[in-house]
């Protein structure tokens, strides 16, 4: 059974985690608007196995909504303050998205310290480059807004049509099939973000350049993406090629390939994300 807590971080918001089972922890990291329910896939298989919290960010899903800090490199801030205050170590981080640049936020400050192993979910190197960058170098960092469609982006969120926009940016990331299923409960918990504070948090993420702090990654890692996923997948694969101890898993469109594979085949993602927990075995190949 899945427990619903909260943390209170010192002069911050009360952040909102879900927990289930015992042992090695699993800490599940949202991406941009994303929330902790989102994972329940995930929470009910692994609680057999391991101690497995999501964690709600700042703002976020039921977490306090207050009107600073939304920047990753708060969040990863925010994410030292939770796992030191549960005292986890040893600790498994899988984040999907943006929570992966969470992540490479928190290596870039505090290193690997209370980390076992990361999995990166598909979250590209940067998001956003000039203009003069070559196409090959976009293709391998991920790039999927030029400036001017981050700004009108980042407007649209604060303006009168911001469930709207939200609600184009998800069909751009979801199979037919989970728009079909799913959309109005997870358009739902992305509103739970205020928008105005979800615009600050993307033009802080999509400004980022993550291409120096990803060869810092000493721990044994596993990348996946998608060849149906917004986000290309050859920038899955430099990533992968970034980090010595890591594996890289590259799932076509049939087994879940878009940018929410966990929503999307959670069989096929779970398999995949088991057999890390089980080996943290390196590879030399992208499968």
């Amino acid at each position: 059974m899945d427990l619903s807590k909260n943390f209170e971080i010192s002069a911050g918001p009360e952040l909102h985690y879900l927990e289930s089972g015992s042992g090695s922890p699993l800490l599940l990291l949202p991406g941009w608007s994303q929330t902790a329910a989102m994972f329940y896939h995930q929470l009910d298989v692994f609680g057999g196995s391991h101690r497995v919290l999501a964690l709600d960010h700042r703002g976020h899903g039921e977490s306090g909504k207050i009107d600073h800090g939304y920047r990753v490199s708060t969040l990863a801030i925010d994410l030292r303050h939770f796992i030191l205050g549960l005292n986890l170590d040893q600790i498994t981080l899988l984040g999907h998205s943006m929570g992966a640049a969470v992540i490479f936020s928190y290596f870039e400050q505090f290193g690997s310290d209370r980390i076992k192993g990361i999995i990166l979910d598909d979250q590209p190197a940067a998001l956003t480059l000039d203009d003069e960058t070559s196409n090959q170098v976009k293709k391998e960092a991920g790039v999927i807004f030029t400036l001017e469609q981050l700004t009108a982006i980042c407007d649209a969120l604060r303006g009168d049509g911001s469930m709207n926009a939200t609600r184009e940016m998800l069909a751009g990331m979801l199979s037919e099939r989970l728009i079909a299923e799913n959309m109005e409960w997870i358009l739902t918990e992305n509103l739970k973000l205020p928008r105005k504070h979800a615009a600050t948090l993307l033009w802080d993420c999509a400004l980022a350049d993550w291409r120096k702090v990803i060869p810092q990654i000493d721990v044994p890692t596993l990348v996946i993406g998608g060849k149906a996923s917004v986000v290309p997948w050859e920038s899955q694969q430099w990533n992968h090629e970034q980090i010595d101890r890591s594996e890289c898993k590259i799932l076509e469109a049939e087994q879940g390939g878009y940018h929410f594979a966990f929503l999307e085949r959670p069989d096929r993602f779970n398999a995949i994300i088991g057999a890390f927990l089980a080996t943290h075995r390196s590879s030399n190949g992208c499968g």
